[in-house]
């Protein structure tokens, strides 16, 4: 199966709770974007209007490829237009506060799954009843695992491990496939001439990886105050995706405890079990169940169910719930929440199998659903094509 072979394969819209306030001083626009990030977006409108880009608040963060819509708010009118064909902008109304998360009650997907095998196209009837029957697992996507796309680790395991040096290289010595050329050099450059700041300050192109090193070549050694220096949206991002990883891992671990029959999913944090049913017993306990973003004020006790599976985790990962409130930083903290642990896509329709316009010889199915804020539909259309 593929996902996303172009761009209106994939169109999420933003359900959002937002009600116009005349009297509010925050001016609230909606954001229509294709082949751009939302943080990418944001810096975009930010630099055209004056702007920094941390002074625009979005709801939510959508999918770089795709056709999304979402809000966004500002703390002055945008006066200056936006040229660029990536994106669209409609003011709404005004909030008397920033827009943040709790502005989101779910997000519509219309998603079209292409270059489907035969085996594939058949089992989508039935696991889309199964879905509907028994949910899906409410696991994370490679979309969260940003911060490790490099493969070579996660930035934020090495923090909570007290290994700050590992951190800042990771960070500024690793190239991956999705960085512009700049930073590809100047990561290749940072992996050469590491520990010589100097040098590599003189070498690196500007940018903001090349002002951590000018921080270094001014404090070396000081690797835990360089990382606070990092821009908080990444060193939320480097946060999120290990976070995102310890759920995943928990709640793996939780399915494959009780389930037999399963069938596993591979992503950037491992394989992840899909399970086919459950029984009514499961259904009732873990429906509601509430699975922990693990930080370092999390419970076990609080977590009856999945606190053991967490404690299994953190010993195989080798770190504890009290390294992860990070106690070499300063402005860097895993803050402890939990998540479902079962996701229930709201109008789940699947059309009827069609041949794929794009790649010959295969068929093609277009799927609508809703899902709450948070929830991955990548998940869910992965789900709809696997085999028992």
């Amino acid at each position: 199966m593929k996902l996303k072979q172009q761009t209106q394969d994939f169109v999420v819209e933003e359900i959002s709770s937002f009600a116009p306030d005349p009297a509010g001083r925050f001016f609230v626009y909606e954001l229509e974007k294709q082949s751009l990030s939302t943080f990418e977006a944001l810096a975009l409108i930010a630099r055209k209007a004056g702007l920094r880009p941390s002074d625009l608040s979005a709801s939510g963060l959508k999918d770089k490829h795709g056709a999304t819509r979402q809000l966004f708010s500002s703390p002055r009118a945008l006066s200056a237009p936006v040229d660029d064909d990536r994106l669209r902008l409609r003011f709404v109304g005004k909030s008397t506060a920033p827009l943040t998360a709790s502005s989101i009650e779910g997000n519509r997907f219309r998603i079209v799954l292409r270059d489907l095998s035969q085996q594939e196209a058949d089992a989508i009837p039935a696991n889309a009843q199964s879905i509907r029957d028994f949910g899906i697992p409410n696991y994370y996507d490679n979309q969260r695992f940003g911060g490790n796309a490099h493969g070579q680790g996660f930035i934020a395991k090495a923090l909570a491990q007290g290994c700050y040096e590992e951190a800042m290289r990771l960070h500024l010595a690793v190239p991956h496939r999705k960085q512009s050329m700049r930073d590809k050099t100047n990561r290749r450059l940072a992996k050469e001439l590491w520990g010589k700041w100097a040098e590599l300050h003189e070498r690196m192109t500007r940018s903001p990886e090349r002002a951590l090193v000018e921080f270094l070549r001014d404090h070396p050694g000081q690797f835990a105050a360089a990382f606070d220096r990092i821009t908080p949206q990444l060193r939320t991002m480097f946060v999120a995706a290990y976070q995102s990883l310890l759920f995943n891992l928990v709640l793996a671990r939780l399915i494959r405890s009780e389930i037999p029959a399963l069938a596993d999913i591979h992503n950037r944090g491992g394989d992840i079990p899909m399970y086919f049913s459950l029984t009514s017993v499961q259904l009732a306990r873990w429906r509601d169940l509430e699975v922990p973003l693990p930080g370092g004020s999390t419970r076990l006790e609080d977590f009856p169910e999945a606190g053991p599976h967490l404690q299994a985790v953190l010993t195989e990962e080798g770190i504890t719930l009290e390294q992860l409130r990070l106690p070499g930083l300063d402005r860097t903290r895993f803050k402890a929440a939990s998540r479902r642990a079962l996701m229930f896509p709201a109008d789940l329709a699947v059309g009827a199998v069609q041949p794929d316009d794009l790649n010959e010889g295969s068929s093609k199915v277009e799927t609508t659903f809703t899902l709450p804020r948070g929830s991955f539909a990548t998940i869910v259309a992965r789900r709809l094509v696997i085999r028992s």
